[in-house]
């Protein structure tokens, strides 16, 4: 896709102009730097991802939390749709994972604690994620501050499961019951924040195996319990570890029905 201009934003370089969107870092005609985020053209034509991209739009208009990418316009520039967003000096945590940066071991803790926090607002205003992974959660290197972005599959939250037309998420983060009825809720995202916390406390994903096929099928097998966190985390507390499995639970009855409980298991480890 050629580098587009939205008037009065100058581009001062890209950051990724990979998938199915194209980000820039720009000025602002009031000097501050952005983020424009496009949707590629290609992809524009498509009524199905030009609504996702305008609704995930849409919805960061609505959420305001410290932790999640405050939107400042969007709209669309030669029919082609774009956000501008805040931007945030940063890593992503999937970058902090691949370099073992000390980050991780210092504010490991911190970092559970953010996600748990946006999370339950999230599912508090309404919303599921269903896309939180590494690669959407920044992490800023002075303050170790957890800022959400990409809100393209989120949908709104009902009392049932809701059933997914289609669902282009990362396997490795996404609810066993998705990928067998293609149905979700809270207990979804849950599912994905205890793989991120398992990655945090061992650098490995609770159902790896040594290629793509074999871990989701150790994934979907009710009977495969995730590695053992004995062995790769010996030394986390018993509570949080606990957390990590209850939130892993395959049978999502099983799982933690709500992030308020997840909450308020971490304010005991306080």
């Amino acid at each position: 896709m050629q580098k587009r201009d939205i008037p009065g934003y100058s581009i001062v370089r890209p950051i990724f102009l990979g998938g199915m969107t194209d980000l820039y870092v720009a000025t602002a005609p009031d000097g501050q730097r952005v983020v424009l985020r496009f949707l590629k053209e290609a992809y524009a034509r498509n009524r199905g991802l030009r609504k996702r991209f305008l609704h995930s739009a849409a919805i960061l208009h609505k959420l305001r939390h410290p932790h999640i990418v405050r939107i400042l316009d969007s709209g669309q520039q030669e029919k082609i749709p774009y956000m501008i967003l805040e931007y945030v000096e940063s890593k992503t945590l999937r970058e902090l994972l691949v370099q073992r940066d000390p980050l991780l071991e210092h504010y490991r803790m911190k970092f559970i604690r953010q996600m748990a926090d946006v999370l339950y607002f999230i599912h508090h205003a309404g919303y599921l994620h269903l896309d939180f992974k590494p690669e959407n959660l920044l992490i800023g290197p002075d303050d170790a501050h957890l800022t959400v972005i990409d809100f393209d599959l989120s949908i709104k939250r009902h009392r049932k499961p809701v059933r997914l037309r289609d669902y282009p998420g990362t396997p490795a983060y996404v609810a066993p019951e998705i990928l067998s009825t293609q149905r979700a809720d809270e207990r979804a995202d849950i599912f994905s924040f205890g793989v991120i916390c398992f990655e945090l406390l061992t650098h490995r994903k609770p159902f790896e195996r040594d290629t793509l096929e074999e871990s989701r099928v150790a994934q979907m097998n009710p009977d495969t319990p995730p590695l053992p966190l004995e062995k790769y985390a010996p030394n986390a507390p018993s509570v949080l570890k606990d957390l990590i499995l209850k939130s892993l639970a395959k049978d999502v009855d099983r799982r933690y029905p709500s992030m308020s409980l997840i909450v308020k298991t971490l304010d005991s480890l306080s």
